[in-house]
């Protein structure tokens, strides 16, 4: 079960009925749309595994802290966006 999906399904199906609660001609249109997702994510949560976690770069290389692609340890910039990749410590 991913408990943070469950969350974010709950919190996403009140708003719909906020909005619905609200009755405001331009909020009471999404009301319905954010109910049925919101209870379309928690329902989903509990049938999906939880993640493995973070995500680890292949060895001799780190992500860039710009863009997420591989960039080679010993690089001072990155390949795909070209940022200045800091200093290791």
């Amino acid at each position: 079960m991913r408990t943070q999906l469950f969350a974010g399904g709950l919190l996403v199906a009140a708003t719909g009925a906020g909005f619905y609660l609200l009755a405001f001609p331009l909020v009471f249109f999404w009301s319905i749309p954010f109910g049925v997702v919101g209870v379309i994510m928690a329902v989903a949560s509990v049938f999906l595994p939880e993640g493995q976690g973070p995500i680890k770069p292949p060895d001799g290389y780190r992500f860039c802290v710009y863009c997420s692609s591989e960039v080679p340890i010993a690089s001072e910039r990155c390949p795909h966006c070209n940022g200045v990749q800091p200093k290791e410590s």
